[in-house]
């Protein structure tokens, strides 16, 4: 699905900052996806699936899979195969009996830690090397950098009813601070939805 950015673009302070950005950013996601599929034996959403299951879509129900990793239901349909034939996933009747859930197995475990283990062993080798002030530094640029996307993609969101994945996917919500209250894309989300 193509994204359309119709807003007026600000003129960058730094184009050179811009560059470095997309840059870092773009490499950093492709060699931490390929982490993530190397690890797990798996390939593209059914990679990121794994973690999302791990931390927090355990009993999900498939329709909630879809909607978390901006899958169709017939997409997610498809994903819980793929899981369940490489016997990281299993499905089983939901609550209501119309709906089907969806929980890791043992091994379904034991690989998310693995993809997740390389993954963060992709992002150390790049943040390994600064000192406590400067990742200080880089950890505040950043929460002000997830705020301004958040509110982005929020934005878009209620003018176009966009079906994005949800920003924190991927995420080891114990590493950002969520059960502290300190993961900004949360309190972004929170203190729109509360406007």
């Amino acid at each position: 699905m193509t994204q359309s950015y119709n807003h007026p673009v600000a003129v960058s302070a730094s184009p050179r900052l811009d560059n470095l950005l997309v840059s870092l950013s773009l490499n950093l996601a492709e060699e931490s996806v390929a982490a993530l599929e190397d690890a797990s034996g798996l390939a593209g959403s059914a990679a990121l699936a794994l973690l999302a299951l791990e931390e927090f879509l355990g009993d999900a129900h498939v329709g909630h899979v879809a909607e978390v990793l901006g899958l169709t239901h017939s997409g997610a349909v498809r994903l819980v195969t793929q899981l369940e034939a490489a016997g990281f996933a299993e499905r089983r009747p939901g609550e209501d009996r119309r709906r089907v859930e969806v929980r890791l197995t043992a091994a379904g475990r034991r690989a998310a830690a693995a993809a997740r283990a390389a993954r963060d062993a992709v992002v150390r080798e790049t943040t390994g090397g600064l000192g406590p002030r400067d990742a200080a530094a880089l950890e505040r640029l950043l929460t002000k950098l997830v705020e301004a996307r958040v509110e982005a993609r929020a934005e878009r969101r209620r003018e176009s009813g966009d079906s994005r994945a949800w920003w924190c996917r991927t995420c080891d919500f114990a590493a950002c601070g969520r059960p502290e209250g300190r993961c900004p894309a949360q309190m972004t989300a929170r203190r729109l939805s509360d406007q």
